[in-house]
């Protein structure tokens, strides 16, 4: 299995974009005084991510008008889609949520930056949710 793009989701399962997640810093020399790496989050991630969180907390009204946020502010990026399929799964919606995985898996397929499997696992998960119906 080869490495998803940095903008994938996480393979781990966290909800996170895999550079946010699991993707190790690039090794560098090691310096006489150690440096504090201190992760810094855009407002396209902290948006993204509050919308993880607030599914997590079952605010799921909440998580919906941050998702469409995230899809008005920041149409060029897929993060609107992914969460508000995340956010009709945990609402029990699976029409809605398999809509939205494919429309993932579509930006994805016509952008810049994600590979075949980012493609294929968005596939993947509106397929799951379809079999479960």
């Amino acid at each position: 299995m080869s490495t998803p793009a940095r903008n994938a989701p996480c393979p781990c399962g966290s909800g996170k974009k895999y550079k946010r997640c699991c993707l190790a810093p690039k090794k560098t020399k090691k310096s006489a005084s150690p440096v504090k790496l201190v992760p810094v989050f855009t407002e396209l991630d902290q948006l993204s991510n509050s919308v993880y969180d607030l599914i997590r907390k079952n605010k799921l009204n909440e998580a919906e008008a941050a998702g469409k946020k995230l899809l008005f502010e920041y149409p060029d990026e897929i993060d609107g889609f992914h969460r508000l399929a995340q956010v009709y799964e945990a609402r029990g919606d699976t029409k809605k949520a398999v809509e939205y995985y494919r429309k993932a898996a579509d930006f994805a397929k016509s952008s810049e930056g994600f590979d075949k499997e980012t493609v294929d696992w968005f596939h993947s998960e509106a397929r799951r949710l379809k079999t479960e119906e």
